[in-house]
């Protein structure tokens, strides 16, 4: 029988050992080894403590031996039983909650109950998962004594922020239609047939707002509500062509029979004048509404449309100006002016509210608030707009050759310039020149002011009488005030039109040509040699041409 036992009073794990004169000099390993022995072996060994009874085990030993002492039981506190420890970890968002279970020396084991009043005690009161809480249990039953395990338990509901309204035609327009030629045997479609051209009827549901949502509240594990953020509201505006709709003011009626053409979030019902062609015979047009000319356009011929212009056929050094989208099937093709005038190059200008779209373009002026797309290929043109994309399908692979591209946002084509290296201009400052006008009439106001901050300052200075001083400095506090608001003006500008910059690019998707001449911002480049796929863009403020992945 051994000389060393355990007993246990409460929580308390107390070591007994027999001392006689035959008793060895214990070491540390011989306690410790007799304690894992012992069917107390799981439970705490309070560490700090032995080497204190060791060296009282061993004196008692000494003094027996020595005959200074009688044979004795020597007793003393040496484990403990604990408990599983079970913490609460709430995320600095308070959007989620870990638990934290150290395992326990003998003790009660954590339950899903303990877990839950602990939850209680730290407030948490939302998006605890019993799932989780059960899966970070069985993850602990064969672990050992004080080993410690955490898992989330508990996740917020993030806030669904509300929908902004938003606009839908409830009629097919016919801007969208011809961009889906009818299809013929075999798969091929026939670009100049336009099909019907339906037109609405008095009392016809053209167009309808869908109502902003509010959104759904979200809740933090601590069960506080985050407020979702409601949608923003527009309005339905009615033109001179639609009412709304007595049954439902969410729904604008055609008041007439016509076209319908959607100009951003304004929907248009225009009278519609329709040409086999247009000739010397047919004379100019100028029309309060949308034109379409089914053949085509002679030279020197003009057009001006309050809507939409559509142009089946061929148009050759006329001048075409509308506000709504400009489309022509087939090509456009115009001579380059002796003596370019007014933004001017070519004899043959098309002129756009919205959109132009275009199979081809040769030696053409093309402007337009909005978007250019050209089916095939555009050659020699002056063009002005928000975006140029030249090829159809996902990864366009027409053909930009030579010209002036003057644009805000993006280009986005197959081939661009040509073997020959045919000069080509390309200047994405459409919109950064406005941001610079901009920059610059603030900086002319901030000038302005200092000039007459100074005359005050020089006024103030001559100034004896106190009551003069204090009106004296009211006027100057109140131009320093004003001097600031346009300095952060301007400052707010600048940091916009950085942004900007940084999303304006040119995409190639095929070659890349020598004679380029590339502006974005104040930066200049010039490709000279041929490249295959690319893209341009400004880099950290520099401008690069590198590879497109």
């Amino acid at each position: 029988m051994s000389d060393i036992s355990f007993t246990q009073e409460g929580k308390s794990i107390s070591i007994v050992v027999n001392c006689h004169a035959e008793s060895p000099i214990y070491e540390e390993s011989e306690l410790l080894k007799a304690h894992a022995d012992s069917t107390f072996y799981k439970t705490y060994v309070k560490k700090e403590l032995l080497l204190g009874i060791l060296e009282s085990i061993n004196d008692t030993v000494v003094e027996i031996k020595n005959g200074e002492a009688n044979p004795s039981e020597y007793r003393h506190e040496f484990a403990e039983v604990k408990d599983a420890v079970v913490s609460i970890k709430i995320a600095n968002d308070k959007m989620s909650a870990k638990a934290q279970i150290e395992m326990p020396w003998g003790g009660k084991i954590a339950s899903v109950d303990t877990i839950k009043k602990e939850c209680k005690y730290k407030g948490l009161s939302f998006g605890l998962k019993r799932s989780k809480v059960e899966a970070l249990l069985e993850n602990s039953f064969d672990a050992h004594p004080g080993e410690i395990f955490e898992a989330v338990i508990a996740v917020g509901k993030d806030p669904k922020h509300g929908k902004n309204a938003y606009f839908k035609p409830l009629v097919e327009l016919f801007s969208e239609k011809i961009r889906k030629p009818t299809e013929m045997e075999g798969g091929k479609v026939d670009l100049k047939d336009l099909g019907d051209i339906e037109t609405v009827k008095p009392g016809e549901r053209i167009f309808q707002k869908i109502p902003l949502t509010v959104g759904v509240d979200g809740r933090n594990v601590l069960g506080e509500v985050i407020p979702a953020t409601p949608g923003k509201d527009a309005k339905l505006e009615v033109s001179s062509g639609t009412t709304v709709d007595p049954n439902d003011h969410n729904v604008l009626l055609a008041n007439k029979e016509g076209l319908a053409r959607l100009i951003d979030n304004r929907m248009e019902v225009d009278d519609v004048y329709t040409l086999v062609e247009l000739t010397p015979k047919q004379g100019h047009v100028k029309f309060n509404g949308s034109v379409i000319v089914l053949g085509d356009v002679s030279p020197e011929m003009k057009i001006i449309a309050s809507g939409d212009v559509l142009i089946a056929g061929f148009v050759e050094s006329a001048s075409i100006r509308c506000r709504g989208e400009l489309t022509v099937l087939s090509g456009v093709s115009g001579k380059a002016l002796d003596e370019p005038f007014d933004d001017r190059k070519n004899n043959c200008l098309l002129e756009s509210g919205n959109r132009v779209n275009v199979s081809f373009a040769n030696h053409v002026d093309i402007v337009t608030k909005r978007d250019v797309f050209v089916h095939k290929q555009i050659s020699h043109c002056n063009v002005v707009a928000a975006s140029i994309v030249v090829g159809k399908g996902q990864v366009p692979r027409g053909k930009i050759i030579g010209g002036h591209y003057f644009i805000s946002k993006y280009i986005e084509v197959g081939h661009l310039g040509a073997p020959s290296d045919t000069v080509t201009h390309i200047s994405m400052n459409r919109t950064y020149d406005v941001f610079k006008q901009k920059e610059k009439h603030f900086w002319d106001q901030v000038e302005q002011l200092q000039l007459k901050l100074e005359k005050w300052h020089v006024k103030l200075s001559s100034l004896v009488q106190e009551d003069q001083k204090v009106a004296v400095k009211f006027e100057i506090a109140q131009l320093e005030n004003i001097i600031n608001k346009n300095i952060n003006y301007r400052k707010t500008l600048i940091q916009r039109r950085r942004e900007y910059m940084e999303n304006v690019v040119v995409k190639v998707n095929h070659s890349l040509y020598g004679g380029l001449n590339f502006r974005f911002g104040s930066k200049v480049i010039t490709n000279e040699a041929r490249k295959g796929p690319s893209i341009v863009r400004l880099d950290e403020y520099q401008l690069v041409i590198e590879p497109k992945n």
